[in-house]
């Protein structure tokens, strides 16, 4: 393992390009070119606004309403991208997995790194959003971005490494993983506050949706990523008692690095113990 891992280090920068070359190639037909990276994010941001919040009215009253569901909405997708597009790199590379000897794991990690290039612009379509209606700027609080992103990416890595090895030699869970991945984004508090829907559930229901819930790796993630964008924003009683809206939890900092170390300790074993199997199944 150390031996791939050094192998891996040394072509570092063919990760880097890869992934660059796609996304400059994603929209290299497009009037607007790269400005889609900030364009797409604020798009979606806005579908998922006015469904939820205009017409769902998920968050009824709720003053940090956008800000709540921007910042887990990107997080998700971030997550969401590279759990699909892992395999698909692959793919689009077979010849040259079929014909060259390298370490394999540089494929899905080049969509890792696309990805994470890609959140990273929709932070600037999140603060654009959220700053302007509401006021959620940054602060000193936002350096929790740097630990949040990089524990995000590591899990990702981590989980589209072990897609990767069920998609590549069964082609029909790929179309399966959409639908996983859609029902995990409503089982995770992305568009509503699980303490909110927790508070409305009765005693029993309440503790069974707890205990299932609080296993999924996005809600310690979530938590960190919230404190990070905004919980700079005081809320203020009539009092005059002001508190911060989202303070950081250190469940969620432990349960994300957790989270993050071991999903992607199994990732890299099982992928780098499967990868001489590879070109076999891409053939």
């Amino acid at each position: 393992m150390s031996g791939y891992l050094a192998d891996m280090w040394r072509r570092r920068d063919f990760a880097w390009h890869l992934a660059m070359g796609n996304m400059r190639g994603r929209h290299a037909s497009t009037s607007l070119g790269l400005f889609w990276w900030i364009l797409d994010p604020l798009l979606l941001g806005g579908i998922f606004l006015l469904v939820f919040g205009v017409i769902l009215q998920t968050r009824r009253g709720d003053p940090n309403f956008i800000g709540f569901i921007l910042s887990g909405l990107f997080a998700f997708f971030y997550t969401r991208r590279t759990m699909l597009s892992g395999a698909s790199a692959m793919r689009a590379n077979a010849r040259m997995v079929a014909t060259q000897r390298f370490p394999r794991l540089l494929l899905p990690l080049s969509a890792v790194i696309e990805g994470c290039v890609a959140f990273l612009f929709s932070l600037i379509a999140f603060f654009i959003i959220a700053g302007l209606v509401n006021g959620d700027w940054p602060g000193l609080f936002t350096l929790w971005v740097i630990p949040a992103v990089i524990l995000h990416t590591v899990f990702n890595l981590g989980l589209t490494l072990l897609v990767a090895q069920l998609v590549i030699p069964f082609r029909d869970i790929e179309n399966v993983m959409n639908y996983v991945a859609r029902v995990w984004m409503y089982l995770s508090p992305v568009v509503y506050s699980l303490d909110d829907r927790l508070s409305h559930a009765s005693d029993s229901m309440g503790a069974i949706l707890y205990d299932i819930l609080r296993f999924n790796p996005l809600v310690s993630l979530l938590g960190v990523y919230r404190h990070a964008l905004l919980g700079g924003q005081k809320v203020c009683s009539a009092a005059g008692v002001c508190e911060f809206t989202y303070p950081l939890d250190p469940v969620h900092v432990w349960g994300s690095l957790i989270w993050a170390i071991a999903i992607a300790i199994v990732g890299v074993s099982t992928f780098v113990r499967m990868e001489d199997k590879i070109p076999r199944y891409l053939a």
